[in-house]
C-alpha cells in the first residue's frame, strides 16, 4: 500500500524570507489567516509579529493559540471553530510539531469537511 504526501511547491528560506513569504501570500490572493500556535509563542509576541507583517500586506488574521502538546481532538475542533467564525481562507502554522500537527488537522477538516475522527488511519482524505 502506498501513500502520497503533498508539500508546497514554493519554499522561501534565508535572510529576509519572512517578508518575501508575506508578499507571496498576498500574491496568492489570500485575505484572512488563522495563525495556529501555542500559548508560549503567542505570549512571546511571535504570533503578533506575524499578524503585523500580514497586515502590512492588507491580510487580516486571527490567532489561535490553543495548540497543546500532542494535540487532541478538542484542540483541532476549537481551532476549526475559530477558522469558521472568522472566515479564514488559509492557515499559518507557527511553532514546533504540536502547532503544526494541530494546524494540519484544522486544515484537513476545513478542506474535506467532517470531523477529525473521520480521518483516523491512512489515506482517509481526498485533499
Amino acid at each position: 500500500m502506498t501513500s502520497t504526501f503533498f508539500i508546497p511547491a514554493v519554499n522561501i528560506m534565508g535572510n529576509g524570507c519572512l517578508d518575501e513569504a508575506m508578499s507571496a501570500i498576498r500574491n496568492y490572493g489570500f485575505r484572512k489567516a488563522l495563525i495556529v500556535t501555542d500559548a508560549g509563542l503567542a505570549k512571546a509576541g511571535v504570533a503578533t509579529l506575524i499578524a503585523e507583517k500580514l497586515g502590512l500586506q492588507d491580510i487580516d488574521s486571527v490567532v489561535f493559540d490553543g495548540a497543546r502538546p500532542n494535540p487532541s481532538i478538542g484542540n483541532v475542533e476549537a481551532g476549526l471553530k475559530v477558522l469558521k467564525q472568522h472566515q479564514c481562507d488559509f492557515i499559518v502554522s507557527l511553532g514546533g510539531g504540536s502547532p503544526h500537527d494541530c494546524a494540519k488537522g484544522i486544515a484537513l477538516c476545513a478542506t474535506n469537511g467532517g470531523h477529525i475522527r473521520d480521518y483516523e488511519g491512512v489515506d482517509r482524505s481526498a485533499k
